[in-house]
């Protein structure tokens, strides 16, 4: 009887070990992600003929995350993506940049696979990277995202990211090699979309 009972205690608690709610959620997180994207426009300027050319098609970049885990499911963290984007024919260069504080809701945070809903906002810009001048276009920006986490341990995950964003340019500042630094205001939406591949690191 004692026998029986024994091993009945020791299934349960090797089934209990198999569930779900045993797997161990860390709190702080680091990402970096390879990211690709596109805007719907480069006349952010104000001025015609800036950007000299239309700008490629299409551009790549980084994204850097960090932040911390608020009960299971819900993270607050910092992301900054740059992307650079080519302009065909001419030595410029179009750099678009984003710093934002993002909250994650992750589903099924105790699963393999965990999909995910994200929005940010904070602060972005578009840098034209040009001989003699930097021209960088300034605002505030907002994203919303979805994607899919897959666990690979408590320590290390992979996670894809495909977002839409939000711009709204409101200075242009001139940063010439030479001479003073000039401003002036401007009211221009951007818009664009981003794929994002990569690995967090749990702490």
């Amino acid at each position: 009887m004692l026998a029986v009972l024994a091993c009945a205690l020791s299934g349960r608690d090797a089934a209990r070990a198999d569930q779900p709610d045993e797997v161990k959620l860390r709190r702080w997180y680091v990402g970096l992600q390879a990211t690709g994207g596109d805007r719907d426009t480069w006349d952010v300027f104000g001025i015609p003929g800036q950007p000299p050319a239309d700008v490629a098609a299409s551009g790549g970049g980084g994204t850097v995350q960090f932040g911390y885990r608020f009960g299971g499911r819900f993270l607050l963290g910092l992301q900054v993506t740059s992307l650079n984007f080519d302009i065909p024919g001419y030595p410029d260069k179009m750099r678009d940049i984003s710093v934002l504080v993002t909250g994650t809701v992750l589903f099924r945070e105790r699963q393999t696979l965990q999909p995910f809903l994200r929005g940010a906002f904070g602060f972005g810009g578009v840098v034209e990277d040009a001989p003699g001048v930097d021209t960088v276009a300034l605002g505030t920006a907002v994203l919303a995202a979805g994607g899919l986490q897959a666990r690979l341990s408590s320590r290390f995950s992979l996670e894809a990211e495909l977002g839409a964003d939000f711009k709204n340019i409101i200075e242009v500042q001139d940063w010439p090699d030479e001479g003073p630094d000039t401003e002036r205001s401007v009211m221009i939406s951007q818009m664009g979309w981003h794929l994002s591949l990569g690995m967090v690191v749990w702490f």
